[in-house]
């Protein structure tokens, strides 16, 4: 179950990525991530700091 809650975490951070293209900031090498949450298909909430301690991986890719 908390396999699918990364996945989950990991689509909402690509899908906020992309929203915000050409937006953001750019990267602090050295600082925390910031704190963002997703809620899931099945109504839980589950938030980056779920997995403090843990390495988190986000992969990003495109298609085209």
């Amino acid at each position: 179950m908390r396999r699918r809650a990364f996945i989950g975490l990991v689509v909402a951070g690509m899908a906020g990525g992309l929203a915000g293209v050409g937006q953001a900031a750019p990267p602090t090498v050295g600082k925390a991530a910031p704190e963002f949450s997703v809620t899931l298909t099945d109504g839980r909430t589950v938030a980056l700091k779920d997995f403090r301690g843990q390495p988190v991986l986000v992969n990003f890719w495109a298609s085209g």
